[in-house]
């Protein structure tokens, strides 16, 4: 088992991902959740589908399966719709969880359950948190080393720009058991879909 770790130092995502997680579903799932046409023929490496976006100019999602989760990557950072509208209808039945980074190093993690957004935070400043229950995921923060352990409120000065994120998948891993199997989104061939901009 891979985690999500290895995303905060992959110098493969040096311009950032965008990772969705959807327990229970089948990568097609996942894909048509996000309102894509999914092509099972349509299976491309890393390579083949950095080469299909600069031809056509889409956003080119992949997809697989690790650890009783489908995962959607987009490599760059979010595309197209509001992150969070997007993890919250992943999450219609089941619960879905993303965490992204762009070239910028902004920075986020979100919790969804049955169609609505738990929780979401930015790494750098997680006291500022959003979502219907922006709480739950206290405990599991300050185990991770995001939030102080005596419930006082973190500083707001400049964080290292590593460590707030490796921490913040550190806490996806522990917490939900997300797997991302890095030499399969590396270098294997995973089905994939077109989101026209």
């Amino acid at each position: 088992m891979d985690g999500v770790q290895w995303l905060a130092a992959s110098d493969e995502m040096e311009l950032g991902y965008w990772v969705l997680f959807a327990r229970g579903l089948s990568p097609a799932d996942l894909l048509t959740r996000l309102g894509l046409d999914v092509d099972p023929n349509l299976v491309l490496t890393r390579e083949d589908a950095n080469d299909l976006a600069d031809e056509t100019g889409d956003v080119v999602i992949r997809a697989g399966a690790g650890g009783g989760w489908a995962y959607a990557l987009v490599e760059g950072g979010p595309a197209g719709q509001d992150s969070s509208d997007v993890v919250g209808r992943l999450s219609r039945g089941t619960e879905a969880v993303d965490v992204w980074r762009t070239v910028n190093a902004h920075r986020s993690l979100g919790y969804a359950q049955d169609g609505r957004l738990v929780c979401r935070f930015e790494p750098g400043r997680p006291h500022e948190r959003t979502g219907t229950d922006p709480d739950r995921l206290v405990a599991a923060m300050r185990e991770a080393g995001l939030l102080p352990a005596d419930g006082t409120s973190p500083g707001e000065g400049p964080a290292d720009v590593d460590q707030p994120e490796l921490r913040a998948l550190a806490l996806a891993e522990s917490v939900f058991r997300l797997d991302l199997p890095r030499a399969e989104v590396l270098d294997g061939r995973l089905l994939s879909a077109r989101l026209t901009e």
